[in-house]
Protein backbone atom coordinates (compact mmCIF):
# COMPACT_ATOMS: atom_id res chain seq x y z
CA UNK A 1 0.00 0.00 0.00
CA UNK A 2 2.49 2.09 0.98
CA UNK A 3 4.53 1.57 -2.51
CA UNK A 4 1.46 2.50 -4.49
CA UNK A 5 1.44 5.83 -2.67
CA UNK A 6 4.82 6.61 -3.20
CA UNK A 7 4.45 5.46 -7.14
CA UNK A 8 1.31 7.54 -7.48
CA UNK A 9 3.02 10.08 -5.62
CA UNK A 10 6.26 10.05 -8.04
CA UNK A 11 3.42 10.04 -11.28
CA UNK A 12 1.73 13.25 -9.71
CA UNK A 13 4.88 15.10 -9.23
CA UNK A 14 6.50 13.61 -12.83
CA UNK A 15 2.90 15.07 -14.57
CA UNK A 16 3.31 18.56 -12.77
CA UNK A 17 7.30 18.93 -13.14
CA UNK A 18 6.39 17.71 -17.21
CA UNK A 19 3.52 20.73 -17.26
CA UNK A 20 5.70 23.52 -15.38
CA UNK A 21 8.72 22.25 -17.89
CA UNK A 22 6.91 22.70 -21.03
CA UNK A 23 4.88 26.32 -19.55
CA UNK A 24 5.81 28.79 -22.05
CA UNK A 25 7.93 32.25 -20.74
CA UNK A 26 6.75 35.28 -21.25
CA UNK A 27 8.83 37.31 -23.29
CA UNK A 28 9.90 41.10 -23.24
CA UNK A 29 12.48 42.72 -25.67
CA UNK A 30 14.45 45.87 -24.77
CA UNK A 31 15.64 47.74 -27.57
CA UNK A 32 16.95 50.73 -27.10
CA UNK A 33 17.39 53.32 -30.19
CA UNK A 34 20.99 54.30 -31.30
CA UNK A 35 23.18 53.41 -28.25
CA UNK A 36 26.46 51.47 -28.95
CA UNK A 37 27.52 48.96 -26.57
CA UNK A 38 30.19 51.34 -25.45
CA UNK A 39 27.43 53.46 -23.39
CA UNK A 40 26.80 50.32 -21.68
CA UNK A 41 28.65 50.60 -18.01
CA UNK A 42 29.53 46.53 -17.54
CA UNK A 43 31.05 46.45 -20.89
CA UNK A 44 34.31 48.67 -19.65
CA UNK A 45 35.24 50.38 -22.57
CA UNK A 46 35.33 53.80 -20.89
CA UNK A 47 38.21 52.70 -18.59
CA UNK A 48 37.93 55.15 -15.79
CA UNK A 49 34.46 56.45 -15.95
CA UNK A 50 31.84 55.16 -13.56
CA UNK A 51 28.97 53.47 -14.91
CA UNK A 52 25.79 55.17 -16.22
CA UNK A 53 23.69 52.43 -16.74
CA UNK A 54 23.51 50.35 -13.31
CA UNK A 55 20.02 49.14 -13.78
CA UNK A 56 21.50 47.13 -17.11
CA UNK A 57 24.38 46.19 -15.85
CA UNK A 58 22.24 44.48 -12.76
CA UNK A 59 20.54 42.48 -15.52
CA UNK A 60 23.51 41.60 -17.01
CA UNK A 61 25.15 40.20 -14.27
CA UNK A 62 21.68 37.89 -13.89
CA UNK A 63 22.20 36.23 -16.96
CA UNK A 64 24.91 36.57 -20.01
CA UNK A 65 25.80 38.98 -21.67
CA UNK A 66 27.33 38.83 -25.13
CA UNK A 67 31.10 40.74 -25.61
CA UNK A 68 30.28 40.59 -29.27
CA UNK A 69 26.77 40.81 -30.64
CA UNK A 70 25.98 42.13 -34.70
CA UNK A 71 23.22 44.11 -35.92
CA UNK A 72 23.20 46.76 -39.20
CA UNK A 73 24.57 50.32 -38.22
CA UNK A 74 21.47 52.25 -38.86
CA UNK A 75 17.24 51.68 -37.28
CA UNK A 76 15.45 50.11 -40.17
CA UNK A 77 17.59 47.85 -41.55
CA UNK A 78 19.20 46.40 -38.11
CA UNK A 79 15.22 45.98 -37.26
CA UNK A 80 14.82 43.89 -40.93
CA UNK A 81 17.38 41.80 -39.51
CA UNK A 82 15.74 41.32 -36.05
CA UNK A 83 12.47 41.10 -37.05
CA UNK A 84 12.67 38.26 -39.98
CA UNK A 85 16.24 36.91 -38.89
CA UNK A 86 18.06 37.07 -42.50
CA UNK A 87 20.88 39.36 -43.67
CA UNK A 88 20.68 42.55 -45.55
CA UNK A 89 21.62 40.00 -48.13
CA UNK A 90 18.65 38.12 -47.74
CA UNK A 91 16.28 41.04 -46.88
CA UNK A 92 17.21 43.75 -48.63
CA UNK A 93 17.89 45.98 -46.11
CA UNK A 94 21.31 47.68 -46.31
CA UNK A 95 20.32 51.54 -45.18
CA UNK A 96 17.54 53.56 -44.60
CA UNK A 97 18.11 54.81 -47.85
CA UNK A 98 19.29 51.46 -49.49
CA UNK A 99 16.79 48.74 -49.75
CA UNK A 100 17.50 46.21 -52.64
CA UNK A 101 16.56 42.42 -53.76
CA UNK A 102 17.26 41.77 -57.35
CA UNK A 103 14.31 41.57 -59.48
CA UNK A 104 12.06 42.40 -56.91
CA UNK A 105 10.56 45.86 -56.84
CA UNK A 106 7.85 45.52 -55.02
CA UNK A 107 7.21 44.51 -51.71
CA UNK A 108 6.12 41.21 -50.86
CA UNK A 109 5.03 41.19 -46.76
CA UNK A 110 4.32 37.62 -46.70
CA UNK A 111 7.90 37.12 -47.98
CA UNK A 112 9.72 37.24 -44.79
CA UNK A 113 9.07 36.11 -41.00
CA UNK A 114 8.46 38.21 -38.43
CA UNK A 115 9.15 36.98 -35.17
CA UNK A 116 6.37 39.24 -33.39
CA UNK A 117 3.98 36.78 -35.91
CA UNK A 118 5.55 33.67 -35.10
CA UNK A 119 4.93 33.68 -31.45
CA UNK A 120 1.59 35.07 -31.52
CA UNK A 121 0.95 31.97 -33.79
CA UNK A 122 2.03 29.90 -31.43
CA UNK A 123 -0.33 31.50 -28.77
CA UNK A 124 1.18 34.27 -27.19
CA UNK A 125 -0.01 37.90 -26.67
CA UNK A 126 1.44 40.64 -28.21
CA UNK A 127 2.11 44.44 -27.49
CA UNK A 128 4.38 46.75 -29.33
CA UNK A 129 5.70 50.00 -27.74
CA UNK A 130 7.54 52.85 -29.26
CA UNK A 131 9.61 52.65 -32.65
CA UNK A 132 8.78 50.40 -35.46
CA UNK A 133 10.07 51.53 -38.92
CA UNK A 134 9.87 47.92 -40.65
CA UNK A 135 11.42 48.81 -44.29
CA UNK A 136 10.71 45.28 -45.48
CA UNK A 137 6.90 45.94 -45.01
CA UNK A 138 4.25 46.35 -42.48
CA UNK A 139 2.86 49.26 -40.83
CA UNK A 140 1.28 49.44 -37.24
CA UNK A 141 -2.28 50.32 -37.50
CA UNK A 142 -2.81 49.05 -41.06
CA UNK A 143 -1.26 45.60 -41.27
CA UNK A 144 -1.55 44.37 -37.40
CA UNK A 145 -2.93 40.87 -38.45
CA UNK A 146 -0.26 39.80 -41.02
CA UNK A 147 2.59 41.29 -38.51
CA UNK A 148 1.36 39.55 -35.28
CA UNK A 149 0.53 42.74 -33.16
CA UNK A 150 -2.68 42.50 -30.50
CA UNK A 151 -2.18 46.09 -29.39
CA UNK A 152 0.50 48.70 -29.76
CA UNK A 153 1.77 52.30 -29.32
CA UNK A 154 4.03 53.77 -31.91
CA UNK A 155 6.09 56.19 -32.68
CA UNK A 156 6.43 57.78 -36.45
CA UNK A 157 7.94 60.57 -37.24
CA UNK A 158 6.41 61.06 -40.74
CA UNK A 159 3.51 63.38 -40.13
CA UNK A 160 1.91 62.02 -43.47
CA UNK A 161 1.64 58.83 -42.61
CA UNK A 162 -0.56 59.76 -39.01
CA UNK A 163 -2.00 61.76 -41.16
CA UNK A 164 -3.19 59.00 -43.67
CA UNK A 165 -3.84 57.17 -40.49
CA UNK A 166 -5.61 59.11 -38.92
CA UNK A 167 -7.52 61.53 -41.02
CA UNK A 168 -5.79 64.73 -38.94
CA UNK A 169 -3.93 67.38 -40.59
CA UNK A 170 -0.96 67.85 -38.27
CA UNK A 171 0.51 71.63 -38.90
CA UNK A 172 4.05 72.28 -37.27
CA UNK A 173 4.76 73.94 -34.27
CA UNK A 174 7.63 74.97 -32.29
CA UNK A 175 7.30 72.06 -29.82
CA UNK A 176 8.07 69.66 -33.51
CA UNK A 177 11.46 68.16 -33.97
CA UNK A 178 13.90 69.03 -36.53
CA UNK A 179 14.97 66.02 -39.01
CA UNK A 180 18.61 65.82 -38.14
CA UNK A 181 19.66 65.06 -42.05
CA UNK A 182 16.74 66.50 -43.98
CA UNK A 183 16.36 69.82 -41.29
CA UNK A 184 12.58 69.13 -42.19
CA UNK A 185 9.91 69.40 -39.17
CA UNK A 186 8.92 65.83 -38.29
CA UNK A 187 6.69 64.93 -35.38
CA UNK A 188 7.82 64.50 -31.62
CA UNK A 189 8.60 61.54 -29.92
CA UNK A 190 9.81 63.17 -26.64
CA UNK A 191 7.55 66.03 -25.13
CA UNK A 192 4.29 66.41 -26.35
CA UNK A 193 5.30 63.24 -28.18
CA UNK A 194 2.76 61.84 -31.30
CA UNK A 195 1.84 58.77 -30.39
CA UNK A 196 -0.48 56.36 -32.33
CA UNK A 197 -2.17 54.14 -29.61
CA UNK A 198 -4.11 51.01 -31.11
CA UNK A 199 -5.45 54.00 -33.93
CA UNK A 200 -5.92 56.67 -32.27
CA UNK A 201 -4.18 59.65 -31.59
CA UNK A 202 -2.95 59.94 -28.36
CA UNK A 203 -3.79 63.83 -26.31
CA UNK A 204 -0.45 65.18 -24.93
CA UNK A 205 1.11 68.39 -23.75
CA UNK A 206 4.11 69.64 -23.10
CA UNK A 207 4.19 67.97 -19.55
CA UNK A 208 4.44 64.57 -21.44
CA UNK A 209 7.65 62.81 -21.92
CA UNK A 210 7.30 60.35 -24.46
CA UNK A 211 9.51 57.43 -22.98
CA UNK A 212 7.41 57.79 -19.94
CA UNK A 213 4.53 56.94 -21.70
CA UNK A 214 6.29 53.98 -23.71
CA UNK A 215 7.49 52.98 -20.14
CA UNK A 216 3.89 53.07 -18.33
CA UNK A 217 2.53 51.11 -21.53
CA UNK A 218 4.48 48.37 -21.12
CA UNK A 219 4.65 48.44 -17.30
CA UNK A 220 0.60 48.06 -17.19
CA UNK A 221 0.87 45.50 -19.89
CA UNK A 222 2.64 43.25 -17.79
CA UNK A 223 0.65 43.74 -14.77
CA UNK A 224 -3.11 43.55 -16.65
CA UNK A 225 -1.24 40.13 -18.08
CA UNK A 226 0.33 38.73 -14.84
CA UNK A 227 -2.49 36.08 -13.64
CA UNK A 228 -3.42 34.72 -17.56
CA UNK A 229 -2.92 31.52 -18.65
CA UNK A 230 -1.65 32.81 -22.05
CA UNK A 231 2.21 33.84 -22.47
CA UNK A 232 3.06 37.15 -23.65
CA UNK A 233 5.41 39.15 -25.82
CA UNK A 234 6.12 42.87 -25.31
CA UNK A 235 8.14 44.12 -27.68
CA UNK A 236 9.51 47.42 -26.14
CA UNK A 237 11.39 49.50 -28.76
CA UNK A 238 12.71 52.74 -27.08
CA UNK A 239 12.98 56.19 -28.45
CA UNK A 240 16.45 57.01 -26.32
CA UNK A 241 18.61 57.90 -27.19
CA UNK A 242 18.80 58.19 -31.27
CA UNK A 243 20.43 61.12 -32.13
CA UNK A 244 18.00 63.67 -30.90
CA UNK A 245 19.49 65.64 -27.96
CA UNK A 246 16.64 67.04 -26.21
CA UNK A 247 16.29 67.83 -22.59
CA UNK A 248 15.08 65.00 -20.49
CA UNK A 249 12.86 64.76 -17.09
CA UNK A 250 16.72 65.03 -15.24
CA UNK A 251 17.19 68.11 -16.85
CA UNK A 252 13.78 69.39 -16.21
CA UNK A 253 14.15 68.14 -12.67
CA UNK A 254 17.34 70.82 -11.79
CA UNK A 255 15.41 73.68 -13.56
CA UNK A 256 15.62 72.81 -17.36
CA UNK A 257 12.29 73.91 -19.24
CA UNK A 258 10.67 71.13 -21.30
CA UNK A 259 12.13 71.16 -24.83
CA UNK A 260 12.28 69.35 -28.14
CA UNK A 261 15.23 71.29 -29.38
CA UNK A 262 17.81 69.39 -30.53
CA UNK A 263 21.41 69.97 -29.33
CA UNK A 264 24.43 68.86 -31.11
CA UNK A 265 26.49 66.04 -28.92
CA UNK A 266 29.83 67.78 -29.45
CA UNK A 267 28.31 71.13 -28.01
CA UNK A 268 29.06 70.48 -23.81
CA UNK A 269 25.17 70.91 -23.36
CA UNK A 270 24.60 68.03 -26.00
CA UNK A 271 27.26 65.73 -23.73
CA UNK A 272 24.94 66.20 -20.81
CA UNK A 273 22.19 65.69 -21.80
CA UNK A 274 23.19 62.47 -23.88
CA UNK A 275 24.66 61.32 -20.57
CA UNK A 276 21.50 61.81 -19.36
CA UNK A 277 19.26 60.09 -21.91
CA UNK A 278 21.67 57.15 -21.40
CA UNK A 279 20.83 57.15 -17.66
CA UNK A 280 17.39 57.77 -17.76
CA UNK A 281 16.99 55.12 -20.46
CA UNK A 282 18.28 52.92 -17.74
CA UNK A 283 15.89 53.73 -15.19
CA UNK A 284 13.03 52.63 -17.88
CA UNK A 285 14.80 49.64 -17.93
CA UNK A 286 15.10 48.99 -14.39
CA UNK A 287 11.06 50.20 -13.91
CA UNK A 288 10.27 46.90 -16.22
CA UNK A 289 12.44 44.39 -14.31
CA UNK A 290 11.20 45.91 -11.16
CA UNK A 291 7.37 45.47 -12.54
CA UNK A 292 8.45 41.48 -13.58
CA UNK A 293 9.50 40.88 -9.97
CA UNK A 294 6.48 42.95 -8.78
CA UNK A 295 4.33 40.90 -10.28
CA UNK A 296 5.40 37.29 -9.14
CA UNK A 297 6.64 36.75 -13.32
CA UNK A 298 10.41 36.57 -12.64
CA UNK A 299 10.53 32.59 -12.48
CA UNK A 300 8.72 32.77 -16.30
CA UNK A 301 10.02 35.40 -18.10
CA UNK A 302 12.65 35.98 -20.56
CA UNK A 303 14.49 39.52 -20.52
CA UNK A 304 16.31 40.00 -23.45
CA UNK A 305 17.78 44.08 -23.63
CA UNK A 306 19.50 45.09 -27.04
CA UNK A 307 20.04 47.92 -28.80
CA UNK A 308 19.76 48.27 -33.12
CA UNK A 309 22.85 50.34 -33.78
CA UNK A 310 26.34 52.17 -32.99
CA UNK A 311 25.56 55.49 -30.76
CA UNK A 312 25.08 58.21 -33.41
CA UNK A 313 27.82 60.53 -32.82
CA UNK A 314 30.40 57.91 -33.24
CA UNK A 315 29.85 55.53 -35.35
CA UNK A 316 25.83 55.08 -36.42
CA UNK A 317 25.37 53.96 -40.39
CA UNK A 318 29.03 53.42 -40.70
CA UNK A 319 30.90 49.78 -42.27
CA UNK A 320 33.05 49.30 -38.94
CA UNK A 321 32.77 47.44 -36.19
CA UNK A 322 31.27 50.14 -34.28
CA UNK A 323 28.67 50.75 -36.18
CA UNK A 324 27.06 47.23 -35.85
CA UNK A 325 28.51 46.29 -32.88
CA UNK A 326 25.76 46.47 -30.05
CA UNK A 327 25.32 45.65 -26.71
CA UNK A 328 23.06 42.53 -25.67
CA UNK A 329 22.06 40.00 -22.78
CA UNK A 330 19.71 37.60 -21.85
CA UNK A 331 18.35 37.17 -18.50
CA UNK A 332 15.11 35.63 -16.85
CA UNK A 333 13.14 32.21 -16.13
CA UNK A 334 15.63 29.03 -17.09
CA UNK A 335 18.76 31.06 -18.30
CA UNK A 336 22.00 30.05 -17.60
CA UNK A 337 24.15 32.58 -15.19
CA UNK A 338 27.58 33.28 -17.01
CA UNK A 339 28.24 36.91 -16.80
CA UNK A 340 30.21 38.12 -19.83
CA UNK A 341 30.62 35.44 -22.47
CA UNK A 342 33.14 35.21 -25.22
CA UNK A 343 30.35 33.13 -27.85
CA UNK A 344 28.88 34.73 -30.80
CA UNK A 345 25.67 36.29 -31.82
CA UNK A 346 23.85 38.32 -33.81
CA UNK A 347 20.32 40.08 -35.26
CA UNK A 348 19.56 37.05 -37.47
CA UNK A 349 19.83 34.30 -34.58
CA UNK A 350 16.84 36.51 -32.44
CA UNK A 351 13.74 34.74 -34.47
CA UNK A 352 14.74 31.17 -34.40
CA UNK A 353 15.79 31.91 -30.25
CA UNK A 354 12.44 33.32 -29.61
CA UNK A 355 10.53 30.83 -31.45
CA UNK A 356 12.24 27.97 -29.76
CA UNK A 357 11.16 29.37 -26.27
CA UNK A 358 7.67 29.67 -27.66
CA UNK A 359 8.00 25.76 -28.36
CA UNK A 360 7.44 26.52 -32.38
CA UNK A 361 8.93 27.04 -35.38
CA UNK A 362 9.45 29.36 -38.18
CA UNK A 363 7.25 28.13 -41.01
CA UNK A 364 8.84 26.41 -43.50
CA UNK A 365 8.22 28.47 -46.18
CA UNK A 366 10.35 31.06 -45.20
CA UNK A 367 14.11 31.51 -45.18
CA UNK A 368 16.12 32.39 -42.10
CA UNK A 369 19.69 32.98 -41.95
CA UNK A 370 20.06 32.31 -38.10
CA UNK A 371 20.74 29.62 -35.72
CA UNK A 372 18.56 28.72 -32.41
CA UNK A 373 20.98 29.41 -29.76
CA UNK A 374 18.22 28.59 -26.74
CA UNK A 375 20.54 25.90 -25.75
CA UNK A 376 23.09 28.17 -25.15
CA UNK A 377 21.23 30.59 -23.16
CA UNK A 378 19.63 27.55 -21.07
CA UNK A 379 23.10 26.06 -20.53
CA UNK A 380 22.42 22.68 -22.47
CA UNK A 381 25.45 24.04 -24.61
CA UNK A 382 28.26 25.64 -24.35
CA UNK A 383 28.32 27.66 -28.31
CA UNK A 384 26.41 29.65 -30.04
CA UNK A 385 28.07 29.66 -33.72
CA UNK A 386 31.11 30.29 -35.12
CA UNK A 387 30.92 33.08 -37.46
CA UNK A 388 28.75 36.32 -37.55
CA UNK A 389 27.55 39.14 -40.04
CA UNK A 390 26.81 42.66 -40.68
CA UNK A 391 26.47 44.32 -44.36
CA UNK A 392 25.44 47.92 -43.47
CA UNK A 393 25.29 50.17 -46.10
CA UNK A 394 28.06 49.44 -48.80
CA UNK A 395 30.37 47.17 -46.71
CA UNK A 396 29.96 43.81 -45.18
CA UNK A 397 31.44 43.17 -42.15
CA UNK A 398 32.33 39.07 -40.99
CA UNK A 399 34.03 37.92 -37.22
CA UNK A 400 34.78 34.74 -35.53
CA UNK A 401 36.40 34.81 -32.14
CA UNK A 402 40.02 35.01 -33.58
CA UNK A 403 39.53 37.18 -36.45
CA UNK A 404 37.46 40.21 -37.76
CA UNK A 405 37.29 40.89 -42.17
CA UNK A 406 35.78 44.67 -41.74
CA UNK A 407 35.20 47.48 -44.08
CA UNK A 408 34.89 44.94 -47.27
CA UNK A 409 33.62 47.93 -49.41
CA UNK A 410 34.42 47.15 -53.33
CA UNK A 411 32.02 50.23 -54.32
CA UNK A 412 35.07 52.58 -52.84
CA UNK A 413 38.01 50.68 -53.58
CA UNK A 414 38.57 48.20 -50.55
CA UNK A 415 36.86 45.21 -52.23
CA UNK A 416 39.39 43.08 -49.72
CA UNK A 417 38.48 45.40 -46.62
CA UNK A 418 40.99 45.01 -43.43
CA UNK A 419 41.57 41.91 -41.62
CA UNK A 420 42.55 41.63 -38.02
CA UNK A 421 43.54 39.36 -35.34
CA UNK A 422 41.26 39.88 -32.30
CA UNK A 423 43.30 38.41 -29.54
CA UNK A 424 40.30 38.08 -27.67
CA UNK A 425 39.22 41.83 -27.00
CA UNK A 426 36.15 42.38 -28.06
CA UNK A 427 36.52 46.69 -28.27
CA UNK A 428 39.32 46.74 -30.55
CA UNK A 429 42.62 47.49 -28.20
CA UNK A 430 44.29 44.71 -28.79
CA UNK A 431 42.95 43.97 -32.27
CA UNK A 432 46.35 43.64 -34.37
CA UNK A 433 45.78 44.40 -38.51
CA UNK A 434 47.23 41.15 -40.40
CA UNK A 435 45.70 42.26 -43.63
CA UNK A 436 49.00 42.19 -45.69
CA UNK A 437 50.61 39.44 -43.11
CA UNK A 438 51.28 36.22 -45.27
CA UNK A 439 51.76 34.28 -42.33
CA UNK A 440 47.56 34.74 -42.35
CA UNK A 441 46.93 33.96 -45.55
CA UNK A 442 45.23 30.93 -45.58
CA UNK A 443 42.60 32.04 -42.43
CA UNK A 444 42.18 35.22 -44.90
CA UNK A 445 41.13 32.67 -47.80
CA UNK A 446 38.96 31.34 -45.25
CA UNK A 447 37.10 34.91 -44.63
CA UNK A 448 36.55 34.95 -48.46
CA UNK A 449 34.39 30.81 -48.01
CA UNK A 450 32.74 33.10 -44.97
CA UNK A 451 32.29 36.24 -47.29
CA UNK A 452 30.68 34.08 -50.01
CA UNK A 453 28.25 32.49 -48.37
CA UNK A 454 26.11 35.71 -47.35
CA UNK A 455 27.39 38.16 -50.05
CA UNK A 456 26.16 41.41 -50.45
CA UNK A 457 23.49 41.91 -54.01
CA UNK A 458 24.41 45.32 -54.62
CA UNK A 459 25.43 46.24 -57.96
CA UNK A 460 29.27 46.32 -57.36
CA UNK A 461 30.01 49.65 -59.16
CA UNK A 462 28.48 52.94 -59.12
CA UNK A 463 28.40 52.55 -63.04
CA UNK A 464 26.09 49.98 -63.04
CA UNK A 465 22.46 51.84 -64.20
CA UNK A 466 20.72 49.87 -61.50
CA UNK A 467 22.02 52.40 -58.68
CA UNK A 468 20.76 55.53 -60.96
CA UNK A 469 17.35 53.31 -61.84
CA UNK A 470 16.46 51.75 -58.75
CA UNK A 471 18.39 53.28 -56.10
CA UNK A 472 18.55 57.31 -56.93
CA UNK A 473 19.04 58.06 -52.95
CA UNK A 474 21.09 55.58 -51.49
CA UNK A 475 23.48 56.81 -55.09
CA UNK A 476 22.90 60.32 -53.97
CA UNK A 477 23.92 59.78 -50.69
CA UNK A 478 26.73 57.11 -51.03
CA UNK A 479 28.31 59.52 -53.66
CA UNK A 480 28.70 62.03 -51.92
CA UNK A 481 32.07 63.36 -50.47
CA UNK A 482 31.31 63.08 -46.76
CA UNK A 483 30.65 59.35 -46.87
CA UNK A 484 33.44 58.58 -49.18
CA UNK A 485 35.46 60.28 -45.80
CA UNK A 486 33.43 58.86 -43.13
CA UNK A 487 31.83 55.34 -44.03
CA UNK A 488 34.99 53.75 -43.79
CA UNK A 489 36.46 55.74 -40.98
CA UNK A 490 36.94 54.31 -37.54
CA UNK A 491 35.01 56.57 -34.51
CA UNK A 492 37.07 59.64 -33.45
CA UNK A 493 36.70 58.75 -29.90
CA UNK A 494 37.29 54.89 -29.67
CA UNK A 495 40.55 54.45 -32.40
CA UNK A 496 41.76 51.22 -30.72
CA UNK A 497 43.34 49.83 -33.68
CA UNK A 498 45.30 50.34 -37.01
CA UNK A 499 42.80 51.15 -39.70
CA UNK A 500 44.92 50.76 -42.45
CA UNK A 501 43.58 49.09 -45.48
Amino acid sequence: MIEKKYTLCSLLFLVTFTLFSQKKPNIILILADDVGFEEIGVYDVKKGEPSNTPNIDKLSSSGVTFKTAYAQSICGPSRAMLYSGNYASSNGAYDNKVNYIPGNLKKDMDRFPNFIKVLHDAGYKTAVAGKWHNPIGGTLGVHNKVLGVDQYIVYNSSPKTVEKLTGKKLVPNENWETAAISKLPILSRYWKPTYLQDGKLLKTTMDDYGPDILNNYILDFIEENADSEQPFLAFYSMVLAHSSHCVTPIGVSKGKTPSNQHFRNQSEEGKEIFKNQIHYLDKLVGNVVKKVKKEGLADNTVIIFASDNGTTSSSKSKGVEYGVHVPFMVSGAGIKKRGMTNELIDFTDVLPTLAAFAQTTVPSKYNVDGRNIKNFLTGASNETKAVIYAQPGLTSLVRTKEYLLEAVCPLFGFPNGRFYKTNKSYDGREYENITHNDNYSIQREGFDVYLNKYVSKLPTSFEDPIWKKELKKGYKHFTSKQQKRSHLRLPLKYQFYDPSF
